[in-house]
């Protein structure tokens, strides 16, 4: 077997963009590794999220087991018992003319903070 040199033009070069390559590769796997890493995270999260959600269904199917059932008849009257009931909250309702003030006086502020811009 013969041995066969060669030259090259600017080994530097080719070492400087080869060593880059190489960094680029590792750069890749380790992003490879980060996102196995995220999946498994992921997927262990969505384990933990869905044993709560049958727990949190349990229980809600516990409860709805304890509270009374009623008839569809008994049920129908307590309806239209409700919708005769008319209560009126004032303490929740507010009135128009009191609306409309606080409306005018935030128009009012508005323009002022335009102005002031």
């Amino acid at each position: 077997m013969s041995k066969i040199y060669t030259t090259l033009k600017d080994p530097t070069d080719l070492r400087k963009h080869l060593l880059s390559a190489n960094i680029g590769v590792i750069e890749l796997m380790e992003d490879l590794e980060n996102l196995k890493e995220l999946r498994s995270n992921k997927h262990h999260t969505f384990l933990f999220l869905k044993a709560y959600m049958k727990e949190i269904t349990s229980s809600i199917n516990g409860l709805r087991n304890r509270f009374p059932h009623l008839k569809n008849t008994e049920e129908e009257e307590l309806k239209k018992e409700a919708e005769n009931i008319n209560i009126e909250f004032k303490g929740y309702v507010k009135d128009d003319k009191e609306i409309n003030k606080l409306e005018r006086e935030m128009f009012i502020l508005r323009e002022k903070l335009k102005d002031i811009s």
